[in-house]
């Protein structure tokens, strides 16, 4: 997705573009296949309406009006008390509101004493650590366990003590930096919040925006749509990148055996370990610290399933953490948040430190997880499915990430070499869409200068 979307921005600007994918379709890890009558997405399941320029992309493509967006639906969470419902205001970096979380004893007392402490614990990080040092240090180790781990698991497949505090909440930057109490700002912003609605409880609002959204055909109605007029060739690799004169040469692999394409910029969107092979020769710095990037393999797996007796059955979604699985990570039921006319669940499989699963055929994979899910109190009985692998494709970005790729940054300047992609910018459709105006705008302006 970064690399159609840098492509499309640049052939707005007038540039001609050749996009090479070394995959069937447009896309990347944006996958849409069909279970039955329905079209499931095997990837990521929605784009974020609310990430910066997304919506004005989609605006732009003409899919605005046949958007569909998820239906409401409860979020659950495993927990020391089984599956419950997710306390209100509980994110991938701990809990934003305070009496929901107190209220749900997800938290053992000793847990909820810990972690009331946090305004006595706090000093200032300068440098970048991993998720799970920073909670433990300011909340305690069961709020990383109980609360963090499930979420930023479920969404990142991440082990909470190796992934970037920086990478997994950009906007708590300088409340780290400078030391600042976490729950102290939360109830500063929470009383503020507050006492506007109440001086402006006369104004009516109108609707809000929608937080996310898809399309009949599934996710990949928007690649495909990226792509429309673009020159673009499938199934076609690149295998090394070398300066011949003036011009950067791509040497690839496709249906036409073996060739090559010339371009005065390169962009560079795959995952991080593939960067860094195809710099080896090109630009060894460059190589080197893209190699530190590690990555995951995850599989999602789609089932169509008799009706359960599980809570998941009402609800949307269900966290589960590391302590509980070491090989699911989410549960979603289809058929609650896009309104499937038959039970359909889709379970997120693969997390960094947990079962590994890139030896396994699928077959073993998909008896392994259903045999999980029943330990875990959901006895399903699959009836048809579907399982994608997402091999090495889930970035798992270690303290000190962002500068790292700033340095990365540093060394390609001017040099007509351009990277993206999950594996330097982070995991999400919306993340991809704004990493790839940001590689166009580096093109059009050294065109400018």
């Amino acid at each position: 997705m970064t690399g159609l979307t840098a492509a499309h921005q640049l052939r707005g600007h007038g540039c001609r573009v050749v996009v090479l994918e070394a995959g069937q379709c447009v896309g990347g890890q944006v996958r849409s296949r069909r279970l039955g009558s329905d079209i499931v997405d095997m990837g990521a399941e929605a784009v974020p309406l609310r990430a910066p320029g997304v919506s004005d992309l989609v605006s732009e493509l003409g899919l605005t009006d046949s958007m569909r967006h998820p239906a409401p639906g409860r979020t659950l969470l495993s927990s020391r008390r089984g599956v419950v419902e997710m306390p209100a205001g509980v994110t991938p970096v701990g809990p934003t509101k305070f009496l929901p979380t107190i209220a749900s004893r997800i938290l053992s007392p000793v847990g909820l004493l810990r972690a009331g402490l946090e305004p006595f614990n706090t000093h200032p990080h300068p440098d970048d650590v991993s998720v799970g040092q920073f909670i433990s240090q300011r909340f305690g180790d069961e709020v990383g366990r109980a609360v963090v781990d499930p979420l930023l698991g479920g969404i990142h497949a991440a082990d909470i003590d190796t992934f970037s505090l920086a990478m997994a909440a950009p906007a708590l930057g300088q409340t780290v930096k400078k030391g600042d109490s976490i729950v102290a700002g939360t109830l500063k912003r929470n009383a503020a919040a507050t006492w506007s609605r109440i001086r402006h409880r006369r104004q009516r609002s109108g609707p809000g925006t929608p937080a996310t959204a898809t399309w009949q055909h599934g996710l990949v109605t928007l690649p495909e749509a990226l792509a429309e007029g673009l020159t673009v060739h499938t199934n076609t690799r690149a295998t090394g990148i070398r300066r011949v004169g003036h011009e950067w040469v791509v040497d690839v692999t496709g249906p036409r055996g073996i060739g090559a394409v010339a371009a005065d910029e390169v962009i560079i969107a795959t995952p991080a370990r593939v960067t860094s092979a195809l710099l080896s020769l090109a630009h060894p710095e460059a190589s080197d610290l893209l190699s530190q990037c590690e990555s995951t393999t995850v599989a999602t797996l789609v089932v169509r399933t008799d009706p359960v007796d599980h809570p998941i059955a009402t609800a949307q979604t269900w966290f589960i953490g590391s302590a509980w699985s070491p090989l699911i990570r989410q549960v979603t039921n289809l058929s609650t948040k896009w309104r499937l006319p038959e039970t359909t669940l889709r379970i997120a499989i693969g997390r960094q430190g947990g079962t590994p699963i890139d030896d396994l055929c699928d077959d073993d994979l998909v008896a392994m997880t259903v045999a999980e899910l029943g330990r875990l109190g959901l006895a399903i009985h699959p009836h048809d499915h579907v399982i994608e692998r997402h091999r090495g494709a889930m970035p798992q970005p270690a303290p000190g990430h962002r500068e790292r790729m700033g340095k990365l940054a540093t060394i390609l300047d001017n040099t007509g070499l351009h990277v993206g992609g999950a594996g330097i910018d982070g995991a999400g459709v919306g993340t991809a869409i704004v990493a790839g105006r940001r590689l166009a705008r580096q093109i059009t302006s050294e065109e400018d200068k």
